[in-house]
């Protein structure tokens, strides 16, 4: 029994090492891609697309208006992007708030009575939605101000259909949060190593962006367990529709604040990617 119990922690270590290993040699053959800045250009007002970001909320009056507020002040073309606030059966001032933008040129305020789910207040703003590209932020995130021009370079190779971001913590305050952080930073290197090599599983609800004519090939989001966001992007590599990722275009999450929280969390991310 020892001498079995030996010789499987020596292949789990083996194969953690030769991971590790592949990872640090596709970095070195891949780092000129991985230079900060290095997709971001400037181009003439018309030749920037049109974007709708989709901003689905359920019961985030707390963040909901910084979400907002961090999306009108991105740097980018006022007439070239809409917002879509689309209420998901809230219960508590979410609404309230959202009206606020009532009236506002780039807004628009959308209200579902009964609460639905994520994927069905995304799906009602896709089906209003004219644009070339299609994005979504959660309403408890918050974008930096040149993000949307870091990611938009990527969709001048007509075989990219979705741009994700580079997800960090939002004002990590204690040891938790601290802890998430650093995960999430390291998250981000893996994930740019793996959109190099086509092997992204998440467009992250923070900030992905598609084009709009994918969803006439391959449909709207699904329930998909509460993981819609992991379904939707095995759905693009099942249909060998390329996903790249932005590591410059940085967006900030509020995460878990205590271990039940953040085991809560986890706990939906790997129940939902199984099934």
């Amino acid at each position: 029994m020892h001498l079995f119990s030996s010789f499987v922690v020596y292949i789990l270590l083996f194969l953690t090492m030769y991971f590790e290993v592949f990872l640090l040699i596709s970095y070195f053959e891949e780092k000129e891609h991985f230079v900060p800045g290095a997709k971001a250009k400037e181009r003439m007002p018309g030749k920037y697309p049109t974007v709708t970001i989709i901003i689905p909320a359920w019961n985030e009056g707390n963040t909901i208006t910084g979400t907002v507020e961090s999306l009108l002040a991105l740097d980018y073309p006022k007439d070239r992007l809409t917002l879509f606030i689309v209420d998901d059966g809230s219960t508590d001032d979410t609404l309230l708030f959202a009206n606020k933008y009532e009236g506002h040129p780039q807004v628009r305020i959308f209200a579902q009575k009964v609460n639905g789910g994520k994927y069905t207040a995304v799906n009602l703003g896709i089906a209003e939605c004219k644009s070339d590209l299609i994005g979504c932020l959660d309403a408890d995130s918050f974008v930096d101000a040149a993000a949307l021009k870091e990611i938009i370079p990527y969709f001048d190779n007509p075989e990219v259909m979705a741009v994700t971001p580079s997800v960090q913590i939002h004002n990590p305050d204690n040891i938790l949060r601290k802890i998430q952080a650093t995960e999430y930073m390291i998250g981000q290197f893996t994930r740019k190593l793996f959109s190099r090599l086509n092997g992204l599983y998440v467009t992250p609800g923070p900030f992905s962006i598609y084009r709009h004519a994918i969803f006439e090939v391959i449909g709207n989001f699904r329930h998909a367990y509460n993981t819609e966001d992991m379904e939707m992007a095995l759905r693009l590599q099942a249909n060998r529709m390329k996903i790249e990722n932005s590591h410059t275009a940085y967006v900030y999450t509020v995460s878990p604040g205590t271990p039940r929280a953040l085991y809560k969390q986890r706990v939906r991310w790997v129940s939902g990617f199984l099934k």
